[in-house]
């Protein structure tokens, strides 16, 4: 575990360096997009002096180790844009954006084990092909049309919604469905297969000719060998609901992380963007780390599997 975390803590370093640098690059100058949206028609000079009092004309690898040594204090800069401390304002955003992603997560652990279950065990009958051909086009749909379908539907054509809300239950539901709907079908897709694949092993015949019933054995024995891929799965999408929430928070107007990420780059927020970069890294390979985790408790041999292969 030590080992795991130390490669962990690689991981972020090498995104930071890479996110600095690639944000470095670009043609648009942070102190020049700043000065202008602070001083009307500003000199030459005074955008060299904002440069010059920013430190963006020190060489990269200066400023990078700047921002690192603030990092490592929990401080990731002014946002030029909001004038407030990068982290606060990631950590306002964060929770909005989180409420959505756990409203998602029980939409996707609700429907992911119940539909898995019965098309295995329903296998070839009309039930399993009608939610194979839904998972498909839940896969398949981008998330932005699926948002404004259903903000077409239920906001404008029935008014179950408003087109534009925040704070309430209601508010959250259908940005909640928009982001689970390809998670739950990919998921069931997986865990679908994962079931009939054990329901032919021989632990189940033995299990049957004990007289186990079928019910007993798939909850008790066969969903917990068959979680581990799907648990994978879901941790990695998890990190990406919360990354990758921009498209569905811009169609449902939410005040989360991802439109605030959007933002910062159309402003060319150099702190709100490295910051942005390295936080929703450390969701990644936290969520990944999880994932480990939980699969090492459903299934122990893993982490002797892990010791083999290091081993080898």
């Amino acid at each position: 575990m030590i080992k795991r975390f130390l490669e962990l803590i690689i991981i972020l370093i090498g995104v930071s360096i890479l996110s600095f640098s690639f944000s470095n690059i670009s043609s648009i100058d942070p102190a020049e997009a700043f000065t202008r949206r602070s001083i009307v028609n500003p000199s030459e000079e005074q955008i060299n002096e904002i440069r010059h009092k920013m430190g963006y004309d020190k060489p990269m690898y200066m400023q990078y180790m700047h921002w690192f040594k603030k990092c490592l204090k929990g401080n990731f800069g002014t946002s030029l844009v909001t004038q407030n401390p990068v982290l606060k304002d990631i950590t306002d955003k964060l929770i909005a954006t989180l409420t959505i992603v756990g409203m998602a997560f029980i939409w996707i652990v609700l429907f992911t084990v119940l539909l898995s279950v019965l098309t295995a065990v329903k296998k070839d009958s009309i039930a399993d092909h009608i939610i194979r051909v839904i998972t498909i086009l839940g896969i398949s749909l981008p998330s932005f049309w699926l948002g404004f379908l259903l903000l077409t539907l239920f906001a404008i054509t029935f008014p179950i919604f408003k087109v534009v809300d925040y704070g309430g239950i209601r508010s959250i539901i259908l940005p909640s469905i928009t982001l689970a709907v390809p998670i739950i079908s990919s998921c069931v897709r997986v865990l679908r297969a994962t079931i009939l694949s054990n329901l032919s092993k021989d632990y189940v015949l033995y299990a049957t000719a004990r007289g186990i019933p079928m019910k007993k054995i798939i909850t008790r024995h066969v969903l917990k060998n068959a979680l581990p891929p799907t648990v994978t799965l879901f941790f990695q999408n998890i990190g990406f609901m919360i990354g990758g929430s921009a498209i569905v928070e811009s169609v449902f107007s939410w005040p989360g992380l991802g439109n605030y990420f959007v933002n910062a780059i159309l402003g060319r927020d150099l702190p709100a963007i490295n910051g942005c970069v390295l936080i929703i890294a450390m969701i990644f390979v936290i969520c990944n780390l999880i994932a480990e985790v939980i699969n090492i408790i459903l299934n122990p041999h893993m982490k002797n599997s892990r010791k083999v292969e290091n081993y080898g």
